[in-house]
């Protein structure tokens, strides 16, 4: 009888187990393929957010540690991304607008970095003018190329790398100097504009003393512009900001083949240029105003064209919005 009962218990441990395992593993096994199928989708995805995606759902997953390389991977090849990067760009509607910066390299040794989608522009007080490309840029860090155009270091070239945090960006860069030094290296940090200044869908620009004006008129990323005595030609911005405003002036029609820089800096009232410099191809320079918005009537224009009076024009401005070292422009 004893015998009896100790099969009838076992037999009944067996049934609890066996009903048990049935119990959990069709939802176990539901689980494995589920995950196996989210992994096969983007096992050989470019795109970091992916990964990130299947970490987020399965932390602690089969292909957890694979993922986590695959971001640090990606994070370090910012060529594999550019796809994902232009998508984003090609979402956005309008034309660029600067987004400036100021970086330094050490206590007195500050410039003014202005960049319109991937391309910038960046000028120091002693002179220096360089051509900058920005060859990586997330929310955790940069990497941007130098190449110096003009003045005393004409022909330095230099890769700055960076760490991001908010609006501040510290790291490392390493310069080439032909007849000067090679790989040099050093620290660098960089603050960037938070509130950058909106383009003026209409300016009224002229010379100081007035002699001859003319209206800009932003038209597909640059300034299309007319003067009253019928020059024509296009100004592309280097740079718009409260402390740098920069255009490139190119000519064409009748005077096809001037050029000439103009600088300057935003009045207080954010809608004007005061005593603005120019400097043309012939070695000429001079100074010049500019206005727009509730200013634009305050620019006359002369006599002795046998012009109208000008009708001032009504144009919405380009709204901006702001993103990493481009700013998306509609009108």
């Amino acid at each position: 009888m004893e015998q009896l009962f100790r099969v009838m218990r076992g037999l009944l441990i067996w049934i609890c187990i066996v009903g048990f395992a049935g119990a959990i593993t069709p939802p176990m096994w539901s689980q494995t393929r589920e995950e196996t199928s989210l992994w096969d989708s983007i096992k050989d995805s470019k795109d970091a957010e992916d990964y990130r995606a299947y970490l987020d759902k399965y932390p602690e997953g089969t292909y957890a540690p694979v993922a986590k390389r695959r971001i640090a991977q990606l994070a370090g090849h910012p060529a594999e991304q550019s796809d994902l990067g232009a998508a984003q760009a090609k979402s956005k509607s309008g034309a660029g607008a600067p987004v400036s910066m100021t970086e330094c390299e050490g206590t007195n040794n500050c410039a003014t970095w202005t960049f319109l989608g991937g391309q910038g522009n960046g000028q120091w007080p002693s002179g220096e003018v360089a051509n900058l490309s920005v060859e990586h840029s997330d929310a955790d860090s940069v990497v941007i190329r130098r190449t110096d155009s003009t003045g005393p270091s004409a022909g330095l070239t230099a890769v700055y790398k960076g760490s991001r945090h908010g609006e501040r960006i510290g790291g490392e860069f390493t310069s080439s100097w032909p007849g000067h030094w090679s790989n040099k290296s050093g620290n660098w940090y960089a603050t960037i504009e938070q509130a950058p200044q909106s383009l003026p869908g209409v300016m009224r620009v002229c010379p100081s003393p007035i002699t001859v004006c003319s209206t800009w008129t932003w038209n597909n990323g640059r300034y299309d512009f007319l003067g009253d005595n019928g020059v024509s030609g296009t100004m592309t911005v280097a740079s718009f900001t409260r402390e740098s405003v920069v255009f490139n002036r190119a000519d064409y029609g009748r005077t096809a083949g001037y050029t000439a820089v103009y600088r300057g800096r935003i009045s207080s009232g954010g809608n004007s240029i005061l005593n603005g410099d120019w400097t043309d191809s012939n070695g000429n320079s001079g100074h010049f105003t500019a206005a727009w918005g509730a200013a634009f009537g305050d620019l006359p224009r002369p006599g002795g064209y046998n012009a109208q009076a000008p009708q001032r024009p009504v144009g919405r401005p380009v709204v901006c919005y702001p993103w990493f070292f481009t700013i998306v422009c509609s009108q």
